[in-house]
């Protein structure tokens, strides 16, 4: 399977994993025109969508669903619609209802799971094919023991790397925004992820693309560093694992 990012951080995310036969959308939260645009260079349109995958309803996430949901159906949790469609016009008949147990679309077997995140009902997703598997993982205040059995195995992993603690404490955002950020319920720092890394590492993970980073409270070199200086530091070889940054404007691949 490969894995497209076409746009993550604080103003918009959007991905899309595909293995030729299928193709899934996670979240439409960045501006329409660049999204198809960004489909059009990796060679899909959003009429090759199967389905796009609603994570939550924060704006980040649902930015362009009005637009997305004329041509591809809405999968996500009941509670997370409703939130959504008091903000957003989204046509009834094109949403799906999911829920933990998980479900099959075409040759993707897809498991949303709950994460820890200040909406409805939050939910990451792990979508596997008989030779591929990618964990999406990001808007989460912690990681549970849960979350990571559920993507123990997971060849991909994309991974919330979302603030650097230091440069969020010293900055400018006010002390409520501050406290809702760290608590649990907020998003993961850089040295969380690294630590989560590698335990997803030892579970099997060959690829690591770190996402959703802040705009002002982080730095993709930052993120990176963290969490490679760490694998280096447990004894990870640098072959072993490849780790990327995904970013707002430029569309990232993993292979």
């Amino acid at each position: 399977m490969e894995v497209f990012s076409l746009g993550s951080g604080s103003k918009g995310n959007c991905m899309v994993i595909t293995n030729g036969k299928n193709h899934v959308m996670i979240d439409a939260g960045i501006g329409y025109r660049p999204m198809t645009a960004k489909l059009a260079e990796i060679g899909l349109s959003l009429s090759d969508m199967d389905a796009v995958l609603v994570t939550h309803e924060h704006s980040d996430h649902i930015r362009s669903l009005p637009e997305v949901s004329v041509l591809v159906p809405v999968f996500s949790h009941a509670d997370t619609l409703d939130a959504a469609g008091r903000c957003i016009q989204i046509p009834y008949e094109r949403t799906k209802e999911i829920d933990e147990s998980g479900f099959s679309l075409g040759s993707f077997d897809i498991l949303p799971f709950r994460i820890n995140h200040d909406a409805a009902h939050p939910l990451g997703f792990v979508v596997r094919d008989e030779k591929d598997s990618v964990c999406y993982m990001t808007d989460t205040g912690y990681i549970s023991k849960g979350m990571m059995e559920v993507a123990k195995g997971c060849k991909k992993i994309v991974l919330e790397s979302n603030h650097d603690k230091d440069m969020l404490q010293r900055g400018c955002y006010p002390q409520v925004l501050k406290k809702r950020i760290l608590s649990d319920r907020g998003h993961l720092c850089n040295a969380e992820t690294a630590l989560c890394a590698m335990d997803f590492v030892s579970a099997g993970a060959e690829q690591i693309l770190l996402a959703h980073l802040s705009e002002n409270n982080n730095l993709s070199e930052l993120a990176y560093w963290t969490t490679r200086s760490y694998l280096d530091r447990c004894g990870v070889e640098r072959n072993a694992v490849t780790i990327r940054v995904a970013t707002q404007k430029e569309t990232v691949h993993l292979l």
